[in-house]
């Protein structure tokens, strides 16, 4: 059996799985990047996930485009 996903072909189900795990979680980045350069606040990446750095009323901008 093959399933097909964004024009790839996929045989094992916990390829598909992995292949949509990681489009989602880039979806999810690129929100949260554009919500904040638009509202010009600052993110970074670190292992405890996304900061977000600004001041206050950058981080509300922030937090309203990212609840679009």
């Amino acid at each position: 059996m093959s399933i097909k996903y964004k024009g790839r072909s996929f045989h094992s189900g916990q390829a598909l799985a992995n292949a949509m795990k990681r489009d989602i979680n880039q979806s999810i980045e690129r929100k949260i990047r554009q919500a904040a350069s638009s509202s010009g606040a600052r993110v970074r990446k670190t292992s405890k996930g996304f900061e977000v750095e600004g001041q206050a009323n950058n981080l509300e901008r922030f937090y309203n485009r990212l609840g679009r």
